[in-house]
């Protein structure tokens, strides 16, 4: 995979990552360090079980976006396909992930909020969901749908 989620974490937490056999070296500041560690910490949690953040409010690194439940597969595709995707393509690293009562929702990290017309950071990938939302709704509202459809 060429260390495509070495790349991704680094990128997302704002700081330097290297593995050396079973070590972890990272640089950065102490936020970033910080960050860092614990996006390690839940991607290896992610490979136990399912990952509870009760609350990011308070956390300037993330946004959280609750999908609707006909959306959850449409948006993060097979195995996590779309997620991946999206991550590569903005510089973000995001997941699933169960709130303080138990309630699934799409959280989005990185250490660069973005802007409204920036390719990278939360909000691009923000953006991207959406419209993945927004698409996947769109089709399902015409039920009786064809093979085509125009994309606009």
């Amino acid at each position: 995979k060429e260390a495509s989620t070495q790349k991704k974490i680094e990128k997302a937490a704002g700081c330097i990552l290297q593995f050396v056999g079973h070590w972890a070296f990272i640089g950065g500041t102490i936020k970033e360090r910080r960050r860092c560690k614990e996006y390690i910490g839940w991607l290896l949690q992610q490979m136990r079980s399912a990952v509870t953040i009760p609350d990011v409010s308070r956390r300037d690194d993330a946004t959280e976006i609750h999908i609707p439940p006909n959306c959850k597969g449409w948006v993060t595709g097979n195995r996590g396909s779309e997620l991946r995707r999206m991550e590569n393509e903005t510089g973000v690293y995001m997941f699933m992930a169960l709130d303080a009562k138990g309630e699934e929702r799409l959280i989005i990290f990185s250490h660069d909020p973005g802007s409204k017309v920036a390719p990278t950071g939360r909000m691009a990938a923000e953006r991207l969901v959406n419209e993945m939302i927004q698409d996947k709704l769109r089709d399902d509202g015409g039920r009786g749908r064809s093979g085509s459809r125009s994309r606009s």
